[in-house]
């Protein structure tokens, strides 16, 4: 397939509002990016400065070692997957998969085949002769799916493709995408708000914010040692819990508990005794235990898990909220007071916000 690279990309539209700063990537042949962040953040925009959909107003763009910053996205040789589908009503779906290979005037026993071969692959064998109407919100995704992959392109481009989808149909479509990328050997960039889409589908994920790449690495590195709070923050479902605390010699305080810290920690945090500090605990590490108490305000049982959300000390504060994820079906009412341990901290520089390592 492909390797791209994405050499200080910038983009600054007429209004001088900038949407990307100096983005920088390298993508592996057969690799699949998720490019992750909040409304706004710039990953639509960097997908469609890589499809030639949008102006680079700095940098560069290669494809296997060519520079096409500047090449008009046709000649790209890049198949991008919309998030409305784009599908045409009149048309059944084998024509609407084969359109782009009869603007081309290829030869149409070979168009029968590759639309064929799409349509095996995605499950739509049968669904060749319906009009886009008569297809589920799924089956049109597919369809959109199968017209990229008749191009047989060198990469292939996803912007938030399962939006429009029930919480059912995401569950599937994604795991179709997951195994037509295994089966594809694909290079493949994709783009969503969902979080769980981006730690069950990449090889890598970009995280942005407002323009800037925040973190780029595996799903398990972003999850287990996120980069900054941005990250710490979106990363993980539910999010993690953030308290201000005070650094002491070998233990962190704060106006409702009091923590030992461990050799490590101790060691990590030697620098900012006297200062305060950020600690984030994520609900899932959480235990059952006697280091703090929390009280509780709802649960919502999840089945093999339930999540308990609740405030430390006698008044809820802003710096007092805690959600925990225990194991097993809780049935905590309002107003129980729980004892609880952090298993696994992390530390966040108050002032740059950076993970303390």
């Amino acid at each position: 397939m492909a390797n791209i690279s994405l050499q200080h990309l910038d983009k600054i539209y007429d209004n001088k509002v900038q949407a990307v700063y100096d983005f920088n990537l390298e993508v592996k042949d057969g690799e699949f990016i998720v490019l992750v962040g909040p409304s706004g953040c710039g990953k639509s925009t960097t997908l469609r400065m890589i499809a030639g959909l949008e102006d680079i107003t700095a940098g560069k763009l290669l494809l296997d070692g060519e520079d096409i910053t500047a090449t008009p996205p046709k000649d790209r040789d890049m198949a991008m997957v919309f998030q409305n589908y784009a599908l045409y009503g009149h048309m059944t779906v084998y024509e609407n998969m084969a359109f782009s290979l009869t603007l081309r005037k290829e030869d149409p026993n070979l168009i029968h085949q590759k639309v064929m071969a799409a349509a095996e692959i995605l499950h739509l064998t049968d669904q060749l002769n319906k009009k886009p109407k008569q297809l589920s919100g799924g089956q049109r995704q597919r369809v959109a799916m199968g017209r990229a992959i008749v191009r047989n392109p060198k990469v292939f481009l996803f912007d938030e493709p399962l939006s429009n989808l029930d919480a059912k149909l995401r569950g599937a479509t994604r795991r179709e995408i997951l195994l037509l990328h295994k089966r594809m050997k694909a290079t493949m960039l994709y783009v969503t708000h969902d979080q769980t889409e981006a730690l069950t589908l990449a090889d890598r994920i970009v995280c942005m914010s407002m323009g800037h790449v925040q973190q780029i690495g595996t799903p398990l590195e972003l999850y287990d040692t996120p980069a900054n709070l941005f990250v710490a923050s979106f990363i993980g479902l539910p999010p993690m819990n953030f308290f201000k605390v005070q650094v002491e010699e070998n233990r962190v305080c704060h106006p409702l508990f009091s923590m030992q810290l461990t050799p490590e920690e101790q060691q990590l945090l030697k620098k900012y005794i006297g200062q305060e500090v950020t600690l984030g605990v994520r609900p899932e590490n959480i235990a059952e235990g006697d280091e703090i108490s929390m009280k509780v305000v709802s649960n919502e049982n999840l089945g093999m898990s339930t999540l308990v959300h609740g405030y430390l000390g006698d008044v809820r504060t802003s710096d007092s909220s805690l959600t925990c994820k225990l194991r097993g079906w809780c049935d905590y009412r309002s107003g129980d007071v729980v004892k609880l341990s952090f298993e696994k901290r992390h530390f966040f520089d108050s002032q740059t916000t950076a993970a303390i390592r």
